[in-house]
């Protein structure tokens, strides 16, 4: 029997790869020191646990509106709106399972068969697939080191053709942990504006800039065209629960509801409890791993920035992009060799990109014990491997 031909337009992720082949050499015994995934190392704070568990002992555990509870909506909207001096209401809410789910409910909301999406270049790989399933393409463009890892407006206007529908953009940023300023900002909704494209900005880090503010493309400045996707997996150690959400115009909101109903009815009622929660209760916690997630990125940054291997220093997120060129390896051969050689899990640079085949991404949401001991492994075997 044969299956769909959609099969073949998805773009698994090497991460994933990565976390079997680690998961398979930690079932056998041996040790791995996991810098593959973003999965922060933090708990879920007590006061979300205590609120989802309150949810199921009151029994609100039914079906929620495709879009998910007012209340939490509503959170979500005062959040946005407070943040960022804009009006944001319920209305302009959609929570999603997850942040990956958001990009796919906005993939399909908006993009017609052949449509483009301009797509960063190294960039999350999971893009690709919500693109492909909406039945869109998608358009890399470059994001270059040296330039702080910005779009470049000339080479995206080069990109522009009239089935240009939609840009996505991501700061701070995964795999580069680039964060933006609010002129660069501000010329990229003129850009989008002035090509009458959608600006779809991944903001599931917004919560995790070393220096300054996070600069969001929902400000006073943002077109009815940006459409923001975040979510609570990061900010709150809540990756499991699976809650995020998208916040657009009304007309994109309610397509994506539309299409919320027959993947899942609805998010979980029980994780959104805990989401709301976590947004209107103490945010110590957040500032807890800020703070953490940013010494570890100093931590690592004396190691392998002091040998010359850090593509470009990390300004948010918890990634950082390491050098591999000096071995002679693609990322994808150098990644298998350095779990079976010294036991650390890291992310192949080739699943973010073409630009990214000479190098790795690591993860830095692990103790800082494991950062130095993961990152100086890292060093002295790319020290032991370089021509």
């Amino acid at each position: 029997m044969k299956l769909s031909s959609r099969l073949s337009k998805l773009h698994p992720s090497g991460i994933r790869a990565v976390m079997a082949l680690a998961a398979a050499r930690k079932k056998s015994g041996m040790s791995v020191i996991h810098m593959e995934v973003g999965q922060p190392d933090f708990k879920t704070p007590q006061h979300i646990i205590d609120e989802a568990f309150k949810a199921s002992r009151n029994q609100y555990i039914g079906y929620t509106p495709n879009a998910g509870t007012d209340s939490l909506r509503e959170s979500v909207a005062e959040r946005a709106s407070c943040r960022n001096k804009v009006n944001v209401n319920k209305e302009n809410v959609c929570i999603t399972s997850g942040g990956v789910m958001a990009i796919y409910l906005v993939m399909m909301a908006i993009l017609e068969n052949g449509d483009e999406v301009l797509v960063p270049d190294p960039g999350w790989p999971n893009y690709l697939s919500s693109i492909a399933m909406g039945g869109g393409k998608a358009k890399p463009y470059m994001l270059n080191p040296d330039n702080n890892y910005w779009p470049d407006i000339e080479d995206l206007q080069s990109k522009i053709t009239p089935n240009t529908k939609a840009m996505i953009i991501n700061f701070p940023g995964n795999p580069t942990g680039a964060v933006i300023t609010s002129e660069k900002m501000d010329e990229l909704i003129n850009f989008a504006e002035s090509n009458d494209l959608y600006l779809i900005s991944d903001e599931i880090y917004e919560d995790f800039v070393f220096e300054g503010k996070h600069v969001s493309a929902l400000n006073n400045k943002s077109s009815d065209k940006v459409i923001l996707i975040s979510g609570v997996s990061k900010s709150y150690s809540m990756t499991g629960w699976r809650i995020g959400w998208i916040i657009a115009n009304e007309e994109i909101i309610e397509a994506s509801a539309q299409f919320v109903e027959p993947i899942a009815s609805c998010p979980s009622s029980i994780s959104q409890y805990a989401a709301e929660a976590a947004i209107n209760g103490p945010q110590d916690c957040v500032k807890e791993m800020l703070d953490a997630y940013s010494r570890r990125a100093g931590i690592a940054m004396s190691v392998l920035g002091k040998a010359g291997l850090v593509v470009n220093k990390p300004q948010g997120a918890f990634y950082m992009m390491i050098d591999i060129s000096n071995t002679g390896q693609n990322s994808d051969d150098f990644v298998r060799n350095l779990l079976d050689d010294v036991g650390v899990a890291v992310a192949p640079g080739q699943t973010f990109g073409h630009s990214s085949m000479n190098s790795i991404r690591i993860s830095t949401a692990i103790s800082d014990a494991d950062v130095m001991k993961g990152s100086t492994l890292i060093r002295d075997y790319i020290t032991s491997k370089s021509l």
